[in-house]
């Protein structure tokens, strides 16, 4: 398992990436944070970035288990989690599970929908089907079209494409994972640990997320990422590190 870290501060924080990304997505916010005092760790999940293949497709308890024997291989008793869309959902149930190994939750976006069949069956859409790389590059175009949709600069989208690239099969992986998960709401309802949920604006579902965080958290703390999109670590790592400092500092 290959893992980002920097820092050797007290505070230990986990930065847990995107579906279909890679520890890279924190290289400059997770420097910043080193030097506010964190003592930082960035693993790419198995089947991303560095990281070996996974044996099998893994559902969230798969990824969570290697995250909790990660923590052990590097004699992390606990640390804070922050986690972008899959992997926010990811850190919900590290909180549920392991909260003692938890300092405080984080959670950019958490995905779900009000209409958990519904949700479950986005795992059949074209665009969540598995990629397979061409010889001649023709599936980078289809790459590039999943990368783009966020309207991020070219620089951006293109770092994002390289890693679905790297990820070959297990590109979407992560994406299944959610589609086959608790529904969201079910999750929040289970967590004892009180979580910090910020919104992605550019999302336009605001509301509804602060809406579920209600019903369902018996303590929360909501904030947003204004104009933000998933992929704000790399375009404004600053603003990733600014509401890290804000709630955990």
């Amino acid at each position: 398992m290959h893992y980002r870290c920097a820092g050797n501060g007290t505070k230990n924080i986990i930065l847990l990436h995107m579906s279909g990304s890679s520890s890279d997505e924190y290289e400059t916010a997770g420097n910043i944070l080193a030097e506010h005092g964190y003592h930082v760790y960035a693993p790419d999940l198995l089947g991303f970035g560095s990281s070996d293949e996974p044996p099998c497709y893994y559902r969230m308890s798969g990824h969570e288990q290697t995250i909790l024997q990660f923590m052990d291989a590097l004699n992390i008793e606990s640390a804070y989690f922050y986690g972008n869309l899959a992997t926010a959902n990811l850190c919900i149930h590290i909180g549920i599970d392991y909260p003692e190994r938890v300092k405080g939750l984080m959670l950019a976006n958490p995905t779900g929908d009000k209409d958990p069949q519904k949700y479950a069956a986005k795992k059949q859409l074209p665009e969540y089907k598995t990629i397979i790389p061409q010889k001649d590059g023709s599936h980078l175009a289809e790459l590039w079209k999943r990368s783009y949709k966020y309207g991020e600069a070219p620089d951006v989208c293109d770092a994002r494409c390289r890693c679905l690239h790297a990820a070959g099969k297990w590109g979407e992986s992560l994406h299944w994972a959610l589609f086959d998960d608790t529904p969201l709401s079910e999750l929040l309802s289970r967590l004892k640990i009180t979580p910090i949920i910020i919104a992605y604006e550019a999302f336009g579902k605001t509301a509804y997320l602060e809406s579920l965080a209600q019903q369902t958290a018996c303590h929360y703390v909501f904030d947003v990422y204004q104009n933000g999109t998933p992929y704000i670590a790399r375009s404004h790592p600053e603003e990733v590190a600014a509401m890290i400092t804000k709630y955990f500092g």
